[in-house]
């Protein structure tokens, strides 16, 4: 964050424009996070940590708990199916593609994946491990509000992501690896950028169904960290 932070300084970007021109994706979102993702693909090498961060070895939790993942899902295509395909800012959406991907890589290898195994490996209890990276992935998002997101927009980020954390936790144990995770976790994100790029409106149903995602999130969490 250190570094994307830097990048967003110098070269002006401000979050709330992230998607207004190819400009503004490549240097908001492709540059900064490709390059953490660089990052992090550099020091989970060095540390060897490559298939204890993507995969668990065995599923976790009651198979219930798999309609997380399932809503999850389901939210990210309501809201990709949304975008204004037709709008002339569509043009920016393979760019915004690159970007979610990047994003999905990074964030959750940083949390869930690097930050998961350094966790267990310095003795954490799964509950700590679910809390802290859930916590921390929320924080990510507080540095927003240094480059033009509201105050009170920037504390909601800061609640949705750590109920989409808390999600993205779930995801990792029931389906026992962390790719399914970076999958949903660009699509998520694709959906959302890309409707505001293409200046469309999410659809109730999809806002709804994310609250109904998050709860079901909630609930299941104490289910899976038990049987872990």
């Amino acid at each position: 964050m250190v570094l994307a932070g830097v990048i967003w300084q110098v070269t002006g970007t401000r979050y709330d424009a992230l998607v207004e021109s190819r400009a503004h994706v490549l240097r908001g979102i492709v540059l900064p996070i490709g390059l953490g993702a660089l990052l992090l693909a550099v020091v989970t090498t060095w540390l060897g940590w490559w298939n204890s961060a993507l995969f668990e070895g065995s599923r976790s939790g009651p198979v219930w708990a798999l309609v997380v993942p399932a809503l999850f899902a389901a939210v990210a295509v309501i809201n990709i199916a949304t975008i204004d395909f037709r709008s002339p800012q569509a043009k920016l959406l393979p760019l915004v593609l690159v970007g979610c991907l990047c994003v999905g890589f990074a964030e959750e290898l940083a949390t869930r994946g690097l930050l998961v195994v350094g966790l267990r490996e310095g003795g954490s209890g799964e509950l700590a491990v679910w809390l802290v990276t859930s916590v921390l992935f929320s924080l990510l998002h507080a540095m927003n509000a240094l480059f033009g997101q509201s105050g009170r927009a920037t504390l909601a980020q800061l609640a949705s992501t750590f109920f989409a954390g808390t999600a993205l936790y779930v995801t990792l144990m029931t389906t026992g690896t962390l790719i399914v995770g970076m999958v949903l976790h660009a699509l998520w994100d694709f959906g959302t950028l890309g409707i505001l790029a293409t200046g469309a409106k999410q659809k109730t149903p999809a806002g709804v169904l994310a609250l109904v995602t998050f709860v079901a999130a909630l609930v299941s969490v104490f289910f899976v960290v038990a049987a872990a």
